[in-house]
């Protein structure tokens, strides 16, 4: 255990800490109350498999500019990875962990937020440690815990967000911060909604019939038992209207004939063995994989297959879907690859069925009927 105390007159190295960690993690989070200022100097090693940053907005210290630094600071794969505990008041921790490629675990843990003051004028007291496995996955859950609860940072926060002045901070209450909401999407309420939810929900039950053989499916199609051809052909066995289980409508048989199924089905059996936790980010990978590959079904197809899935989670990617979104104005981070985009927008879906618990739908599964009702041609 190693302590930094710092004032005014006495400095400390606590940077060297943050620049080791960046340097050196596969995993890393970094959870701090406010942020007013960013390092850009700092590397994430670019093994970093698992990252978070999460800040607060209490009193509305934390800075613009210094989210701006951050979002200018990561590569387009990692914007969703940037959090704001939007949705928590009192959200007050100061602290990172991560783990190193010899698997050993570390955590400094203090007083110093993510601010200038903190790294040359204030008083702060911090302790760094190596930390064993099972501290590690406490934190590493815990943090899971908040990122259920916090908002990618993209220009849209931004722009709704409040900063504080010197002059109100010590006025201002926690729940000040109320002003500076989720950038939340409007739900569609369309006449008949109802109906379409009982409906989807017998689909997805339906699903869950054939969901084990659609999955071993997949398993053969990614370790090359099966062609992507002959996946193609006995996918309708599996997902077709008949059966009751296909959400989306015509057109992607045409489409979707060519597409890479080998490199598609790896992709979906990487997400489905990930940890809840880091799902997200492997949702963000794979479809950025499926990307570079030019995999075309990794769109409609791909995002279905994970709404089936996980119907609390995921959305599909439709027509209907692309109209509700362009009519939302919903807007990514800037920069964002397609995978962060998303991301983000199934973070913004959860959360706004989270603050519309009367709204018909109750899953993201349930949600995509109710907005093709509304903005099908």
């Amino acid at each position: 255990m190693k302590m930094f105390l710092h004032s005014p007159d006495q400095e400390c190295d606590i940077r060297s800490i943050y620049q080791q960690a960046f340097n050196e993690a596969v995993e890393l989070y970094v959870v701090t109350a406010y942020l007013t200022d960013w390092d850009m100097s700092l590397n994430l090693n670019k093994s970093c498999e698992n990252f978070r940053i999460i800040i607060g907005k209490d009193f509305g210290i934390t800075r613009k500019s210094a989210c701006s630094k951050v979002m200018q600071w990561l590569p387009s794969e990692r914007k969703s990875q940037f959090l704001v505990a939007d949705n928590i008041d009192g959200f007050h921790p100061k602290a990172i962990f991560w783990k190193d490629a010899s698997n050993k675990c570390h955590a400094l843990i203090g007083s110093s937020n993510l601010t200038k003051a903190a790294f040359e004028s204030n008083y702060e007291a911090n302790i760094y440690s190596e930390i064993d496995d099972k501290s590690y996955y406490q934190a590493k859950n815990w943090v899971g815990k908040i990122t259920e609860k916090a908002v990618v940072v993209s220009e849209d926060w931004l722009a709704h967000y409040v900063e504080g002045t010197p002059s109100n901070k010590k006025k201002a209450s926690r729940s000040s911060g109320k002003n500076n909401s989720i950038v939340s999407l409007p739900l569609p309420r369309p006449t008949g909604a109802k109906a379409k939810v009982e409906e989807r929900r017998k689909q997805v039950l339906i699903h869950q019939s054939v969901k084990s053989v659609l999955h071993e499916l997949f398993v053969r199609c990614a370790s090359g038992e099966v062609s992507s051809s002959e996946f193609y052909a006995q996918l309708p066995e599996l997902w077709n209207w008949e059966l009751g289980n296909r959400l989306q409508g015509k057109g992607w048989e045409r489409r979707g004939k060519a597409s890479d199924f080998h490199e598609l089905s790896i992709s979906y059996l990487k997400v489905v063995q990930s940890l809840d936790f880091e799902r997200d980010d492997v949702v963000v990978r794979e479809i950025d994989r499926l990307k570079t590959l030019k995999v075309s079904a990794r769109t409609a197809f791909f995002s279905e297959m994970l709404c089936l899935t996980y119907p609390e989670r995921y959305p599909v990617l439709n027509k209907p879907v692309w109209a509700y979104l362009e009519d939302m104005k919903f807007r990514a981070p800037k920069g964002a690859s397609q995978g962060v985009s998303y991301i983000d927008l199934a973070k913004k879906l959860r959360l706004s069925l989270q603050e519309n618990l009367s709204h018909p739908a109750q899953n993201l599964a349930e949600l995509d009927t109710v907005i093709w009702l509304q903005y099908h041609e």
